[in-house]
């Protein structure tokens, strides 16, 4: 099992979501995703506490890097 959180879950309307092994794996994934696609220079307290409260187990295929910015990831 992996840890997964996806745009969506965080409140944007984008369809990537993000998987690692760790959180902290997943939480840098999920910034690079912030900046490279969305555009986004800082994070909030709040971005940072929304991403913490949707990250979910599930099975991820970590070795897919296909769609790595846009679309899906796992």
């Amino acid at each position: 099992m992996g840890k997964a959180v996806s745009c969506k879950d965080i409140g944007y309307e984008c369809m990537f979501t993000a998987c690692a092994e760790t959180e902290a794996e997943l939480f840098e994934k999920t910034l690079e995703h912030g900046r490279v696609v969305h555009g986004m220079k800082e994070f909030s307290p709040d971005f940072y506490n929304k991403v913490l409260s949707s990250i979910r187990e599930e099975y991820c295929d970590l070795e897919d890097e296909l769609c790595k910015y846009e679309g899906c990831c796992c």
